[in-house]
């Protein structure tokens, strides 16, 4: 629909005293066709402006369930990265308490008391291997929760707009 041109204030005259009657009822019609025009033009800018604050709320709520999901999933790689820096912590603890009683024994095999570190180093290898059972068990939960994030993040790929799903170019 092309914007209608409205005439200016001057082509109405000041004082409608001095005019004919034929005149009078002209530019009166004249007047509320303008009206008519003007309300017809208001309620159309209402009506997009009251679907495009609907747009704006659907997309702000778009934006929330985003960033909500985003935190989610932050929060929960950084919980699978702590439980991977904590084993490998363990590891690291147990492997130098083994070089340790090795380093012992090594000592003691050349001065003939072994026996004790020996012992030391049997129990180091047996702490050791504590740690690398328990340390494969958080690693099987981590695994868990790593394809219970991805499976997910898969599954809940926010729905497209109407405009996007049906020719798949964005906006």
């Amino acid at each position: 629909m092309p914007p209608l041109a409205l005439p200016p204030t001057s082509a109405y005259p000041s004082d409608p005293t001095a005019l004919e009657r034929e005149r009078l009822d002209a530019l009166y019609l004249e007047l509320r066709g303008n009206y008519k025009s003007l309300m017809i033009s208001r309620g159309i800018h209402r009506s997009r402006s009251e679907k495009q604050g609907g747009q704006l709320l659907e997309l702000g709520q778009r934006l929330r369930a985003l960033a909500a999901r985003e935190a989610s999933v932050k929060a929960e790689a950084y919980a699978m990265l702590e439980i991977v820096t904590d084993v490998v912590e363990h590891l690291e603890d147990a492997g130098d308490e083994m070089g340790t009683a090795f380093g012992a024994y090594q000592l003691g095999r050349r001065s003939y008391n072994g026996g004790g570190s020996i012992g030391r180093l049997v129990q180091a290898v047996i702490n050791y291997l504590n740690r690398w059972r328990t340390g494969k068990e958080r690693f099987e939960q981590l695994s868990a929760r790593q394809e219970a994030l991805r499976a997910s993040l898969e599954g809940t790929v926010l729905p497209e707009s109407p405009k996007e799903a049906a020719d798949g170019q964005d906006r």
